[in-house]
């Protein structure tokens, strides 16, 4: 099945959404002017350094023309003696409305480390 022939027929099934969404971004996704976004699962993937550091993770957007801030609880997934980076993941089942425009971005606080990389990926639809 070709990838249009498969969009087609997830567009075409009653009940689901008529416009999917789903991004990765480093650290933010952009919503498309003009378009709300519903955010119907967030995950979240940082890293930090040293290994053994403190990390907390929020996941902020804008609804309403307000600034939200969302902490996401986070897992530690390994650790990485030959960079010296621990990597923790989050994933959320959520019920975000981000206004036309702006960004679903994550960011971090250590109060024992330095942050790296930071991932967030997003899905739900539009309207």
């Amino acid at each position: 099945m070709k990838k249009a022939a498969a969009i087609s027929s997830v567009l075409d099934v009653p009940g689901l959404p008529a416009n999917p969404f789903g991004e990765t971004g480093s650290p933010s996704v952009t919503v498309p002017a003009g378009k709300h976004l519903v955010v119907e699962t967030v995950s979240v993937q940082v890293d930090v350094t040293p290994l053994g550091s403190q990390l907390e993770a929020f996941v902020n957007f804008t609804c309403g023309g307000k600034s939200v801030q969302l902490f996401v609880p986070l897992t530690f997934a390994y650790g990485q003696p030959s960079n010296g980076y621990d990597t923790y993941v989050a994933l959320q089942a959520v019920r975000l409305y981000v206004d036309p425009g702006t960004a679903v971005s994550v960011t971090t606080y250590s109060p024992t480390g330095s942050t790296g990389t930071l991932f967030v990926t997003v899905s739900g639809y539009l309207i």
